[in-house]
């Protein structure tokens, strides 16, 4: 899909959530919720940790950076440039959410629509970014300060986020149109431990943060005004109770992080932890439950028919992917049980799509020089 304007206006359109989940439905032990919609993705690739915006995945590896749209089938890998990225175990932590040793992050320009990727490799002193549409790497200016490599960052209508704990106590902010960082100065008036994440809510900034000061275990989210730079706490939601019960799994609330998706069109906000649970929450009856206790979700998902890379590029199979034909099933149970077959090797989707318009698939490997 070449025209960018009528993939913005699909996007656009509203639809019921869908969350993109690796696997399939019978691994996820997902029964359906009337809310909601899943797609799998079935390819090893994805079970790396990565980085979404509007329904392109972003999966950065030592040597590589790999990004993928689901809707297209479209699968770029690109070089690290002329620093490759490294596991960094010997810092791992519980709250680790990446193990390289380059803070990432991964978004779209507003302006242009175009999608980059950011490398800060700060043992290196090396700065970079990534335009997708033309797989070339340039230098950046250095950002104001470090930050935790080990964190996800978050874009958020055109700009990243990086989110600082040890050091300035700071979120970072680098804008993808005019290629400068910028610092948020204002932070949520209370933070309370490194299980701390920053993500996007429906297209805005927010920060999910556990609290044990306050009876029980509460789950906060922060917002974020993006004109004013102020944050108000939108969501508490008590933990403690809730949790053991459920599938009869003792959770340590202590070592566990929680990551917003998004809110339904019912008002239910939808939200998944590093223990791979699927939670559902109600704030009018203050209900909490867990729709799956074994899912690896990634990020809403977003039918994004924007081609990443407009010219001639080879076709080549994205690694680990499975061989042979891909389809998008409906799940079992729901409302339309029709069957779509798409010719886009090597990628599984199963979701219960009304319908996707699909066109064809490519994969780049690029080698800087």
């Amino acid at each position: 899909m070449e025209s960018r304007r009528f993939a913005d206006r699909r996007m656009s359109v509203p639809k019921n959530r869908k969350f993109v989940a690796v696997g399939n439905q019978a691994q996820s032990r997902f029964q359906g919720d009337e809310e909601i919609e899943m797609v799998y993705l079935e390819c090893d690739e994805a079970t790396r940790p990565s980085l979404t915006c509007d329904g392109v995945v972003c999966i950065p590896e030592p040597n590589w950076v790999s990004v993928l749209n689901p809707s297209t089938g479209e699968f770029n890998r690109f070089c690290s440039g002329p620093f490759h990225y490294e596991n960094d175990m010997s810092t791992e932590v519980w709250w680790s959410e990446f193990n390289i040793n380059s803070a990432m992050g991964f978004g779209k320009d507003e302006v242009t629509g175009k999608y980059k990727v950011v490398s800060m490799l700060f043992d290196h002193n090396h700065y970079q970014i990534l335009d997708v549409d033309i797989g070339q790497w340039r230098k950046l200016v250095p950002p104001p300060y470090n930050v935790d490599t080990r964190r996800k960052s978050a874009c958020v209508k055109g700009s990243i986020y990086w989110f600082d704990l040890f050091r300035k106590y700071k979120i970072l902010a680098f804008d993808l149109h005019t290629e400068e960082f910028r610092v948020v100065q204002v932070l949520p008036p209370s933070l309370h431990s490194t299980a701390a994440r920053i993500v996007n809510l429906d297209d805005r900034l927010a920060i999910a943060d556990i609290c044990m000061m306050k009876p029980g275990c509460n789950l906060e989210i922060w917002i974020m005004d993006a004109q004013e730079e102020t944050w108000s706490m939108t969501y508490s939601i008590t933990l403690a109770h809730k949790f053991i019960p459920m599938h009869g799994r003792v959770i340590e609330e202590w070592s566990t992080m929680f990551t917003p998706l998004a809110v339904s069109k019912e008002g239910s906000l939808f939200f998944y932890d590093t223990k791979k649970r699927l939670f559902k929450y109600d704030p009018e009856t203050d209900f909490l439950c867990c729709l799956s206790s074994d899912i690896c979700v990634i990020s809403p998902f977003v039918e994004n028919l924007v081609r990443l890379h407009t010219g001639c590029v080879p076709k080549t199979r994205p690694p680990g992917c499975r061989n042979g034909r891909s389809c998008l099933n409906l799940v079992p149970g729901s409302r339309i049980s029709k069957q779509i077959k798409l010719q886009i090797p090597n990628i599984l989707l199963t979701s219960t799509l009304v319908s996707l318009i699909c066109f064809g698939y490519s994969c780049t490997c690029r080698y800087c020089i």
